[in-house]
Order: C-alpha cells, then structure tokens, then sequence
C-alpha cells in the first residue's frame, strides 16, 4: 500500500539561472586542492597529458564520458556526478537563452 503523501508530493527544482561552476573547477576545489601530488603526477594516474589536465581545470576542456571515467578512478567520485555538473554548468550557461513558450502539441 502507497501513504497518502506519496501521491501529493510538490516538483522540487533549482532555478537554472543559479551559478554552476564547471566542472574543472569543482575538481580544483574538491581534488586537487586535498591532494599532495602535482598535476603532472595526477595527469599520468588518469592517462592524459598534463596540459589535457590543465586545460580542464581551467574550464576549456568539457568532460565526455571518456574523461568521467578517468575522473571516477582518481576521485572516488562516480562519472555520473562529474557528467552531471558538466550538465548542470552546460544549462547554467544558456539559462538566458531559453526558446520561445510555444508548445508543439496541444
């Protein structure tokens, strides 16, 4: 049997328009900032070169599924995480950009 409140849960979401960072810069914050080994050593554990590294965590590389999982195995954070703030910066980013509100059905 279902409880009553199930059924009358609210939609809960954040507003699009909110800051999300990209992804580089949650790996500077939350990794790198806690690691003792410098990027060369990180970029050699994750098989990419240095400036592949850098170039993420300046936020001019996006992260590919490919990337995510290299992510994953340094991280300890799942490759579906590091794509969904690639998702959640990539929307933040065109939140200004929203199409016109006309439906193409009913």
């Amino acid at each position: 049997m279902i409880p009553e409140f199930a059924g009358t849960a609210e939609s809960v979401s954040r507003d699009e328009g909110l800051y999300r960072p990209h992804p580089g810069d949650v790996f500077k914050r939350r990794c790198l900032s806690k690691s003792q080994l410098k990027q060369p050593e990180i970029a050699a554990l994750m098989g990419i070169s240095p400036k592949h590294l850098s170039r993420f965590i300046n936020g001019h590389v996006n992260v590919q599924i490919e990337l995510a999982r290299k992510l994953e195995s340094v991280t300890n954070i799942s490759a579906a995480a590091w794509l969904n703030y690639q998702n959640a910066h990539d929307l933040y980013k065109t939140s200004s950009t929203k199409p016109a509100k006309q439906l193409i059905y009913g």
